[in-house]
């Protein structure tokens, strides 16, 4: 049950992470340009072309590592004979 929770966890937390990743890279494609900063998962992100797309970019790798977490976590437990008691 633990790791279900886990798992629903990272995914959730994924989603959420990709969902600013469209955000800023949105704003980078649309054109947004400006001397203002936007805040987006803790961070001040200047509305210039370079950091949104680093930042959006960063964003986007990051929330595909914790969508692919979960079925890497499954894969080293399976190999090494951990189960869970249903």
């Amino acid at each position: 049950m633990k790791w279900k929770f886990i798992n629903v966890l990272l995914l959730t937390l994924g989603v959420y992470v990709l969902y600013n990743a469209y955000n800023v890279l949105a704003g980078f494609f649309t054109g947004v340009r400006g001397t203002m900063v936007i805040y987006r998962l803790g961070f001040e992100i200047p509305l210039n072309g370079q950091s949104l797309l680093g930042y959006g970019l960063f964003f986007m790798i990051l929330g595909v590592l914790f969508l692919l977490a979960p079925m890497l976590i499954n894969r080293i437990r399976m190999r090494r004979g951990v189960t869970e008691k249903v």
